[in-house]
Formats: structure tokens, sequence, C-alpha cells
């Protein structure tokens, strides 16, 4: 990778310890290295004045080839020689780190020949009084961007949002995104306003992760606001990884082992909640996700023993359904929410017993022992139907379908029921958005074909308001396309267009005398039940007249003029038809006058005789011959 200008990055952490007045300001520089699989990290410390000793523990799987200022301790832990205020150590640092899930090493973090992802440095910094806290700050050598808990480096674009919180999404030059940047910032933006627990950060750091390693996971959460997440993950979808990982920003209290099921439940919960409440998907598609918790693989699953479903990630999908069952309820019984109870847990270890607590403070006894049964024992909650669900939570429900099609091109312009279209035509789909919710909503509509975003529209509705949308495409390509509007599906069927065929062929006069312009008219049609395109040829005794180029889906006429300068039976073929012409020999009947020897005087209205002459001779000269 190439090396430029230092790029400062917008963050800095700071590492938990036991409080003192004293504070360190740390800056970590991360670059590349030709050492495979490593990034370059030099770590410089500004010591503050009066401080008579200081120690800084590095992180693990380090090579340190410089220092300034400090002596070595143990492998790890270097000592400040008071010689500089500013001492520096310069390392390498490991940069995989792989996971066995079952499949083999994936990868958590990765470093290849173009780009990397690596986990950002962080120091422990001792002084004689104790811990430290140590203002943590990065910047990357080259290219690259830098969260307290994430670096890129690489050719990258960079796309920032300022909502409530400051969102910073990189995507790397080797990316190839399923969706588009604007698309992944309105669902962390939107999961910000909707998550109704745990504090905002102020900013969070979202890094592209390119599918050229195998990753062991869709997304990666890291600190408090840091995440990666990877290419191909789309934002509608009942698995929304943008939203899952920014869930994870806001679970701020400590865990136990009979809660630790809560925090992927939830998680999950809401990465399919969100994208259904905003209209990406439908509700059919949110129940289906619920309905995965009742398979029989999770019958023996008890949420509070993480024993029973540590192997099959039971508390993504069991919990997922426990986690909608009580939300539920706590929104059609009490007029709350289980996002109440998470904020009730504040930044505490949360036990088996805080969370029931919890719960009946936000619901009541019988929500409370709905709770235990659901955590402490193998039962399992129904599914509820859509409008069951609506009457629970109220607010808006965007629903879209299709309304209707227009197919356009060289050889019509019309409605059809179905997509169905030939190569070259432009199909235009009419999007029906209505809110059968109980509250005014926004909604966000991307048109779809095979999974790329063509267009999208947005607005807000009313509860009972309608809105009309329209998209369009041209397709050059033969197959068959998925389309997606929203929550709306259908699937265009394009095909080459068919071969035009003749069904009718006439002449006019069908019996010209030489030399007369004949009018040649073929109908033609489609040989198949679509439009056709393709080439009509007129033909006059086996030689090609003309050539014309037809599109058409219902009849056309081509026409072609000719004269024939020979008398006889002449042959006309267009496509399979064929028709006769009988050219009549051209008789001069001159008109009565005087003759050279008869006396007259010569005057009269009929052709003289040089007259006469000229014309034999003209008509001599076209014999055998045609023109057109």
């Amino acid at each position: 990778m190439a090396v430029g200008l230092l790029l400062v990055a917008v963050c800095a952490a700071t590492l938990a310890g036991p409080a003192t007045a004293e504070r360190v300001d740390v800056e970590h520089t991360v670059g590349t290295t030709d050492e495979a699989g490593t990034v370059d990290v030099t770590t410089r410390v500004v010591v503050p004045s009066g401080t008579p000793s200081l120690r800084v523990t590095i992180p693990r799987e380090t090579d340190v080839y410089e220092t300034r200022g400090f002596t070595r301790v143990d492998h790890r832990t270097y000592e400040w020689t008071r010689s500089t205020d500013e001492p520096s150590l310069s390392y390498r640092m490991e940069g995989n780190v792989t996971v066995d899930r079952g499949n083999g090493d994936r990868h958590l973090f990765a470093v290849t020949d173009a780009w990397a992802i690596v986990s950002s440095p962080t120091v422990d910094v001792r002084t004689a009084s104790g811990d430290v806290a140590a203002d943590e700050r990065y910047r990357v050598e080259g290219q690259g961007a830098a969260g307290p808990n994430v670096t890129y480096l690489g050719a990258h674009t960079r796309h920032v949002r300022a909502a409530e919180q400051r969102f910073t999404l990189v995507v790397p030059d080797a990316a190839d995104m399923a969706t588009t940047p604007a698309a992944a910032l309105d669902s962390l933006e939107k999961a910000s306003r909707r998550i109704e627990f745990g504090r905002r950060d102020e900013a969070v750091f979202v890094v592209v992760a390119p599918t050229t390693v195998e990753w062991a996971a869709t997304g990666l959460q890291r600190g408090d606001a840091d995440m990666w997440i990877r290419d191909v993950q789309r934002v509608d979808t009942v698995r929304n990884a943008w939203i899952h990982e920014y869930v994870h920003t806001r679970q701020d209290y400590e865990l136990a082992a009979e809660t630790r099921w809560t925090v992927e439940a939830m998680a999950e919960y809401y990465a399919a909640l969100v994208p259904f409440e905003v209209g990406r998907i439908t509700y059919e598609e949110f129940r289906s996700k619920l309905e995965d918790g009742r398979s029989a693989a999770y019958d023996d699953v008890v949420l509070a023993e993480p024993s029973t479903w540590e192997p099959d990630e039971g508390d993504y999908v069991k919990g997922a359904l426990v986690w909608a069952a009580l939300d539920r309820r706590l929104h059609a019984e009490a007029d709350a929410s289980m996002g109440d109870v998470v904020a009730a847990f504040g930044d505490r270890e949360v036990s088996q017993t805080d969370f029931l607590d919890a719960v009946e403070a936000v619901g009541g006894a019988e929500v409370r022992a709905e709770a235990r049964e659901y955590t402490e024992t193998t039962a399992t909650p129904e599914v509820r139907s859509e409008s069951e669900h609506v009457r629970a939570f109220g607010g808006p429900l965007v629903r879209q379908e299709f309304d209707g099609f227009v197919v356009s091109g060289p050889a019509r312009e019309t409605d059809v029921a179905a997509p169905r279209l030939v190569t070259g035509e432009t199909l235009e789909a009419t999007v029906a958005v209505r809110n059968e919710g109980t509250d005014p909503g926004e909604y966000s509509v991307p048109f779809r074909v095979d999974g790329r975003t063509i267009a999208t529209r947005g607005g807000t509705l009313r509860p009972g308001e309608s809105a009309t949308l329209s998209f369009t495409r041209t397709f050059r390509t033969a197959g068959e396309y998925d389309l997606r509007a929203g929550t709306a599906t259908a699937t265009a069927v394009v095909r080459r267009p068919a071969e035009p065929t003749v069904t009718d062929l006439s002449v006019d006069p069908i019996s010209p005398a030489r030399g007369e312009p004949v009018r040649i008219s073929a109908t033609v049609g489609s040989s198949a039940d679509r439009p056709a395109n393709g080439a009509v040829t007129i033909a006059v005794d086996g030689d090609a007249l003309a050539t014309r180029r037809v599109a058409v889906d219902d009849v056309a006429t081509v026409e072609a003029t000719t004269s024939f300068d020979a008398a006889g039976e002449h042959t006309v073929r267009a496509g399979d038809r064929t028709a006769s012409v009988t050219v009549r020999e051209v008789t001069l009947t001159p008109t009565p006058g005087p003759w050279p020897g008869d006396g007259s005087s010569g005057v009269g209205a009929g052709f003289g005789v040089p007259i006469a002459v000229a014309a034999l001779a003209g008509a001599a000269l076209l014999v055998g011959g045609r023109s057109s």
C-alpha cells in the first residue's frame, strides 16, 4: 500500500482503570509493514509534568524494534527513563485474528496485501500511584481511517452522517457493497432513534469489510461504538447486520451467566423489527424469522442455562422469539416495552433475579411469571398475527404493493398485467404505498432488480394515507429478474424479440403496363406471443428490392415501389408470401394525321413520324430492364 499523508482519526478512547486525578495522553500511529499479517505501530506518550515514574504495557503479539525514552521491563512492559517527556515505542503488531467455530479458522481481523482491518492498539499506563487513565488517540500513516477499537488501512471512501450521533462509514475500494452507503447509514440512523435504552455514543465508526477473506461473522462490534460489517450485508433482510451490531453499542449493562442470552437475543430481534417498521421487509418475513425459534432444534434450549444453547446459537434464534413475545405483551398490556426493561438495568451486572425484577417493575407480576417460564424452562411462546402486532405496537404500518406495469419500446407502449417484456423495452412499475398503522410514519422504498438498487423514493404518510410511486428500468439481456420495491415483489420475464412474419402480400396494380409504378405492400406480425423485431426483405424475381427493419407487436406494413420494363409474369416475395404481377406490353395508338405521300397538310393532333420513331426507340432501350 502507498504511504501518504498522515490522516488524523476523529476519535479518542479512554481506557478503563481506577479513577485518578492524573491522565496521560497517548497517540498511536498505525501503518503497513512488509511482513505479512502485521501492521506497524508507533505509540507516543506525553508524560505529565511532575510524574516521578511511568510504565506502559503494550498489546500482545507485538515485536518492538525501536524505543525512545523507554527501557524494557518484560516482554510487553516498558519503563520511562525520564530522558524525554514524550517517549515512544515502535513495534510490529500481529493483525490477523482468527477463530474456529466449527468451520475452520475464520477471520475476526485481517491483513491483506491491499487492505487491513485490525484491532486498534491500546496500552495500559501505570505510575507510582497506580493505574492511570490514558486518553488514546489514533492516526493512520498513509491511506486509512481509525477508530478507538477498529482501524482500517488502505484506499477507501469515507461517508459521514451527522444525526443524533455522528456516523462514519468507511468503504474500502476493495469492497463491493450489496446495499448503498446511504441505505446503510439510513439503517444505522433509524436504529439510533428506535432503540430506547443505553447511552448514545457521540460517534459511531463503521468499516465495510471486503469479502475477499473468510470472515467468522457477518459483522463484529468492538469497544463502545466501533464495528465492521461485511460488504455483502443488505438492509432489507430479517437479519440486518448493520442494526444488529449497532444494538450492541447501546448495551451498557454487565452480564451474569444466566442473562448472557439477552445480548444476542435483543440484537437479533431489533435487526428484524426495525426493517419491518420502516417497510423494508414484510410482516410475513418478520414472523417467519421469529418462527425459527419454534424449530425442534431448539426444543431443549433453556435460555438461562448457556450450556443448552451454545452449540447451536439458541440465544440468537429462540432468544429473539422470547424477546419478541415479552415485548409485544408489554406493549399490549402495560404501554411499555423490553426497552424499558433494559433501561432499568443501567450499567450494573444483571443477574436472572435482576432481569425478572425489572420485567415485573415495568409490566407486573404476570409478565414476570411469563418471563421466568420462557427463560428458566423449555417453554416456547407463540408468534402472533400481524393484526395482533399492530394492535399492540401501534405506530405506522407502511405497506407496499405493485399496482401496475407499463411496457414501452420500439413496438409498443401498453399496460401489462405482469412484467413480461422483450430486450430493448423499458418497464415502468407503479407501486402503491399505504400507511395502515395508527400513527404517521416515514417510508423509504428502494426499487431493486436482482438485489441492485435502481432508485429509492421516500416520504411521510398519515394513518390511512397512500402514495403512488413510479420506477423504470430498461432491460438489455434476456432472463428472469427479481423485482422488489420495499415489501412488494414480482418477477420480470425478459425474452428476446420474436422474428417478424409476413401474413399478407399485395401488389397494386396487379397488371401494370411496362414502366408503370407498382406498390408492393407486406403485412407483418409477430411469429410468437411477444413483440417481434427483425428484418423483412421484399424481393422481385429472386432479387432483393428492399429490406426494412420492423418492430411490431400487432400488425405493421412494409411497402416498396418498383416498375417493370419487361412484359410477362413476375414474382414478388416477402417472407413466406408471394404474389404475381402480369406486366402488359405498351401499345402505341397514334392519332390519324398526315403521312408522307398522302397529300395531307401535315397538321393534326397525332404523332408526327419523327416523334413516333423517337418514342419507339426509347421504349426499345428499356426492354429487359427494371427500375425501382
